[in-house]
């Protein structure tokens, strides 16, 4: 009976695994029941203990707090310290989730007893950053901080990288309450340098993945960052604020850019080879030497450095190039159809089979290019354009 209900306790966590939280909660009730029949008060104090996060996964706080009571009893009773210092951490999340801040301390208080009585580790972690939610809820800043503090001292001891990326983020909102904007940023450049870490270390070969492990967010948190020399292959930049962050040399080949905010961002040298970048803002950036063979339409890239850049076969169909450097660039194939070209500079730039239909041209300058005939050269011209000799 014993294999019976433990099989049942592996089918309730796949169930529980996959959000199906009532099946996981039947499946739990059915071991406890066996569990109870068969008199092991351990497993029995465990089930409650799964039950009980089923209850919570449900919304059911009350009756998830009546179960990981029972558990509590029970591994008090067989002198389970294992098991009683989860039920303590379990009972004091219900109650943070009820807003019963200082019920929840209590609790986590003892949690975190247990743990440093047996040297657990990877509880005081836990234990310490469930203390730093709950005192952060009550605006005690130094005691939050100070318990986020020693969470990130442990993590980083052990090389736990979650808990560092964690116990950073949650410092950062620390500091964010107490308006402290230089310490917020400091914070977040230390949970990049910890995912440029861990993508050295091949921690894995994902970026995207990694940041998010170490609680980073794709949409706010890269502005003015240095990501040089990165592979950001596949990364998720949609909407992205990436103003003034450095890409240079890195590789951003087929990266969603998509709506991002590149404004002032240093992507010379930077693979940008088949990059979605879909209405994203150039404004001002560095792309020198970059390879932009890709789709750009509708992107703002006034005032861009362009110089040396490979946009062969590039489409930029109204994308807007106003005062943009594309001198000795490369634009054979390119479709520059209804481009603002305006003020740009094209000096040296390969324009062989680039389509500049209904491009504006009012004061581009033009000189030594592949490309253009002489009947071309008249009729841009005739349309604005400026030939040096």
């Amino acid at each position: 009976m014993n294999e019976i209900a433990d099989k049942l306790v592996k089918q309730g966590i796949y169930q529980y695994q996959n959000n199906q939280f009532e099946s996981a909660l039947e499946y739990w009730q059915q071991a406890l029941t066996i569990y109870q029949k068969i008199s092991n008060r351990r497993k029995q104090g465990a089930a409650l203990g799964n039950i009980g996060v089923a209850y919570e996964a449900l919304s059911n706080y009350q009756l998830a707090i009546e179960s990981y009571q029972q558990h509590l009893n029970i591994a008090r009773e067989i002198q389970d310290r294992e098991g009683e210092a989860k039920a303590l951490g379990n009972l004091g999340n219900a109650y943070y989730s009820l807003e019963n801040y200082q019920q929840a301390i209590k609790y986590q208080q003892q949690h975190l007893a247990i743990a440093e009585e047996t040297l657990d580790e990877f509880a005081i972690q836990e234990a310490c950053s469930s203390l730093g939610i709950a005192y952060h809820a009550l605006e005690e800043f130094s005691l939050a901080k100070q318990y986020y503090q020693r969470q990130l001292a442990i993590a980083k001891k052990i090389d736990n990288y979650i808990s560092q990326g964690n116990a950073l983020f949650n410092l950062r909102l620390v500091y964010e309450s107490m308006e402290d904007r230089r310490k917020v940023e400091e914070l977040k450049q230390q949970q990049i340098a910890i995912a440029k870490e861990l993508l050295s270390k091949q921690f894995g070969n994902n970026f995207t993945e990694i940041a998010q492990t170490v609680a980073l967010n794709f949409t706010e948190d890269f502005a003015g960052s240095d990501l040089s020399g990165i592979d950001l292959q596949y990364t998720n930049f949609v909407g992205a604020n990436l103003q003034k962050t450095n890409f240079s040399n890195a590789n951003l080949t087929l990266a969603d850019l998509s709506g991002a905010n590149l404004s002032g961002a240093n992507l010379s040298q930077a693979n940008l080879c088949n990059t979605n970048l879909r209405d994203a803002k150039l404004l001002g950036a560095n792309l020198a030497g970059a390879d932009l063979r890709t789709k750009l339409p509708r992107a703002d890239l006034s005032n861009a450095n362009l110089c040396g850049a490979d946009l062969s076969s590039a489409y930029l169909p109204n994308a807007k190039l106003v005062n943009v450097d594309l001198s000795n660039a490369s634009l054979e194939n390119a479709d520059l159809s209804r481009v603002n070209l305006s003020g740009a500079n094209l000096r040296g730039a390969n324009l062989k089979q680039a389509d500049l239909k209904e491009a504006i041209l009012e004061k581009a300058i033009f000189a030594e290019n592949q490309g253009i005939s002489e009947n071309k050269r008249q009729e841009l011209v005739a349309r604005g354009a400026f030939f040096e000799v």
